[in-house]
C-alpha cells in the first residue's frame, strides 16, 4: 500500500486523496462499493508507465473493480481480438508505441463500442476535444485521483446510482 501511495503521489495525486487512498476499505466517495451489480465492473487500463499502471490497477481493485492492465495499446487490441471482454477502457494519451487516440481509432474500427475514458498526466482542452470527437466518453487528468476515476466510470456505466 505504501509503494502504491508513493507512486500515485509521484504522478500528482493530491495529499488530500492520499488519506483516502490509504484506507483499506472498499469505498467510494458516497460510501460502500456498489452492490446492485451482479458482478464487479471490468475495467481495462492501458498505460505505459509500469509503476503508475500497477498502483492504479491495485487501487481500482481495492475500490471493487476487476482490472486487466496493459503496457500498450497493441497488447490490449490483441487481447480483445482473442475474445477478452470488459465494461470500459481507460487509456493513457501519450504512449510510445501507439498514442491513445490511435488505440481508440483501432478499437472503434474493430466494431468495439465500449466506453473509453482517457486518463492522462498532460491534459489540455484541445486534447479533450480530440478525444471526445474520436469517440471517448470522458477525459480526465491523472491528478484527479483514482477514486475520482472510479466514480466517473461508475457514473458512465451506472448513471442511476450517481447522486446529482
Amino acid at each position: 500500500m505504501a509503494k502504491r501511495a508513493q507512486t500515485l503521489a509521484e504522478h500528482g495525486v493530491s495529499n488530500c486523496m492520499m488519506s483516502y487512498i490509504g484506507s483499506s476499505q472498499t469505498v467510494n466517495s458516497r460510501g460502500a462499493a456498489p452492490t446492485g451489480r451482479r458482478r464487479p465492473i471490468s475495467l481495462v487500463l492501458v498505460d505505459d508507465d509500469d509503476d503508475f499502471r500497477e498502483a492504479a490497477a491495485g487501487e481500482l481493485e481495492d475500490l471493487g473493480f476487476t482490472v486487466q492492465s496493459f503496457g500498450d495499446g497493441t497488447d490490449m487490441l490483441a487481447a480483445f481480438a482473442r475474445g477478452m471482454r470488459a465494461d470500459v477502457i481507460v487509456l493513457d494519451w501519450y504512449m510510445p508505441a501507439m498514442m491513445g487516440i490511435d488505440v481508440l481509432a483501432h478499437v472503434r474500427r474493430s466494431g468495439n463500442y465500449l466506453p473509453v475514458v482517457f486518463l492522462t498526466g498532460h491534459s489540455t482542452v484541445g486534447l479533450k476535444e480530440i478525444a471526445l470527437k474520436g469517440g471517448a466518453v470522458d477525459f480526465m487528468d491523472k491528478m484527479g485521483g483514482i477514486p475520482s476515476l472510479a466514480e466517473r466510470v461508475q457514473g458512465i456505466l451506472e448513471p442511476s446510482k450517481v447522486s446529482g
